[in-house]
């Protein structure tokens, strides 16, 4: 970061370009806090600006985002992002009055970066007051405050420095509710996410919903699931229940203890994997664990015995997660992500009734769930616990997580260890070995030596491949 502002400072230095370092990095700077986010504003030269730091900077690491007149730089091995900003027309002092959020809306001289002290801080509405006393206020009461990304933005920051809402501010989005319209943006998910990659987002995401009665008009979804869910299983709305699940699903995966040492390390390494741009696994986990039953408002009946029933929900849901996805603007793999989760996350719960992890039950789970197995079952834990911690505070939880770490156990030690066989038998090896007919396939053949390893029936050598095949053939 360092060598981004000093490069940025050397670009300053031209007479007819003004830089400026403005929001998060001032704001980390001032609380100490390491920071790998730096938002630039250019007043003149934009392009001249873009063309010199482009020379002085190796972006072969560098990923590339022309959004508007914004530029988006990412680092995803140094874990940098810079965003460079385009005044166009307009002065310093404007682009800060729109940040609408005080301490959002400092700005600092980018000759200057080394230097982040209050003298320094070109700070026209408050923001070192606020970040003083910890507050997450606007800086005027104008109705582009009322925009649902300048909302989620206010209440992502609250997340990222444990502040609280300014009152008049809570007051204001409140009073104005009316007005918000409901709408989706690359800005609104944006922030949307980086609320996703915080501890507590059940918190927030409660806050957005209770406190400022806006949730609904990220998420219209929401509305119907806090009207159905209470039955033999629920004693709460769907709503109330998602919220649950996924409070109690962020109290597991952050936690240093509740799993077996060697799952939680592989959780830890596992949600942290980059789905997309920016996005991890771990915000696609809480995401599937809050909208798990969002398919329930439709697949309700009441059967002949009066009794409600959901069966099939977690397809209609996940089907539901398709559009949202969509509306989101994310990729297809983050879509199909997000639907397997959903559609998938009754298995678990499936196999506890039944009282079956067989080898052959669990191989075919393994096989279908694939790499997103650990987060299925994740979410099933959560949302047994949260489930059945309603209806008896006082029932014995533990038995649910020996089903769950019963499993991942399986997965990790047996099943990992046979997805790649190569270095035993691969399809050359049969193609020499035996004279095979048209309608054999090879593929099925090596699966079957899989499933045979893995339920100890050969050892793990080629020869016992070899003879298994030739017993099979």
């Amino acid at each position: 970061m360092e060598y981004v502002l000093s490069v940025l400072n050397e670009v300053n230095k031209s007479d007819d370009i003004s830089i400026y370092v403005v929001g998060q990095y001032i704001i980390d700077r001032l609380l100490g806090i390491s920071s790998n986010e730096i938002e630039i504003v250019i007043e003149n030269g934009f392009i001249d600006a873009i063309d010199r730091v482009f020379q002085r900077l190796d972006f072969d690491n560098y990923t590339k985002e022309v959004r508007k007149e914004v530029v988006f730089l990412r680092n995803k091995e140094k874990n940098i992002e810079i965003r460079l900003i385009d005044l166009k027309n307009h002065v310093l002092r404007d682009h800060l009055q729109n940040r609408v959020i005080t301490i959002d809306s400092m700005a600092l001289p980018i000759n200057l970066y080394n230097e982040v002290q209050h003298e320094n801080i070109i700070d026209p509405y408050g923001g070192l007051k606020d970040l003083q006393g910890k507050k997450v206020r606007n800086n005027l009461e104008r109705e582009d405050a009322l925009e649902i990304s300048n909302i989620l933005k206010a209440v992502r920051l609250m997340s990222q420095y444990n502040f609280d809402m300014d009152g008049k501010f809570k007051d204001f989005i409140v009073e104005n509710h009316g007005k918000i319209e409901t709408s989706y943006s690359k800005n609104i998910t944006d922030e949307l996410f980086k609320i996703l990659k915080m501890e507590k987002t059940y918190y927030y995401f409660k806050f957005l919903d209770q406190n400022l009665n806006i949730f609904q008009k990220i998420f219209p979804e929401i509305s119907p699931m806090k009207e159905v869910g209470e039955c033999k299983y629920h004693v709460v709305d769907v709503f109330k229940h998602s919220l649950y699940t996924m409070e109690i699903l962020e109290l597991i995966i952050y936690s240093d203890s509740y799993f077996e040492e060697h799952i939680r390390k592989v959780y830890k390494e596992h949600s942290k994997e980059e789905i997309a741009l920016g996005h991890s696994r771990l915000e696609f986990i809480k995401l599937g664990a809050f909208f798990h039953d969002v398919g329930k408002p439709s697949a309700m009946k009441i059967d002949e015995t009066g009794r409600t029933r959901f069966r099939g929900h977690e397809i209609t849901g996940a089907e539901i997660i398709k559009d949202m996805a969509e509306n989101l603007g994310l990729s297809i793999k983050e879509r199909d992500l997000l639907y397997r989760l959903v559609a998938k996350h009754m298995i678990p719960l499936v196999l506890y009734k039944k009282n079956d992890v067989s080898g052959k039950t669990l191989y075919k789970m393994f096989k279908e769930l694939g790499d997103d197995t650990l987060d299925v079952l994740l979410i099933a834990l959560a949302d047994i616990i949260a489930t059945r911690k309603l209806l008896d505070p006082t029932e014995e939880m533990g038995k649910f997580k020996i089903h769950v770490e019963y499993i991942a156990n399986n997965y990790l030690t047996r099943f990992k260890e046979v997805e790649d066989i190569s270095h035993i038998i691969t399809g050359k090896n049969v193609i020499k070995n035996f004279d095979l007919g048209e309608d054999v396939l090879i593929n099925e053949l090596i699966e079957e030596v899989r499933k045979a390893i893995y339920n100890g029936k050969i050892g793990t050598s080629k020869e016992a491949a070899l003879k298994f095949i030739e017993g099979v053939l």
